[in-house]
């Protein structure tokens, strides 16, 4: 599984890439089977204007199933992508225990109670 990791408006401290590697691979870890790539986009909010809002935008390609995009702010990267990394172990487990439900669902067939109404 390949991650990518992006910053834009900021300047990268030194040894994020690897942190960012580091901590996307643990909590990705036991779902890398599932997942073809992983991006990290850690931005500045505010750009040249000032402020210490920074972005963190996590897009994961899964293997037959839609993917997952979403984005957590704050202000300093670390503890952001820290906070990404626990909320892409949260949706991985709800998106897969779906789909292993849905799959389930689907092999058995239509409810022989429901198909005859």
């Amino acid at each position: 599984m390949r991650i990518d990791l992006q910053c834009s408006g900021l300047e990268a401290p030194s040894g994020l890439r690897d942190y960012v590697a580091r901590r996307m691979r643990f909590a990705i870890g036991r779902f890398r089977d599932q997942i073809q790539w992983a991006r990290i986009k850690v931005a500045d909010v505010n750009g040249p204007r000032g402020g210490a809002d920074k972005r963190c935008v996590v897009q994961l390609r899964l293997r037959n199933c839609p993917d997952v995009i979403f984005s957590v702010t704050g202000t300093d990267a670390r503890p952001l992508v820290d906070l990404a990394a626990e909320r892409v172990s949260q949706v991985l487990v709800r998106r897969l225990a779906r789909l292993r439900q849905f799959s389930r669902e689907a092999a058995a067939g239509p409810d022989p109670v429901m198909a005859g109404t």
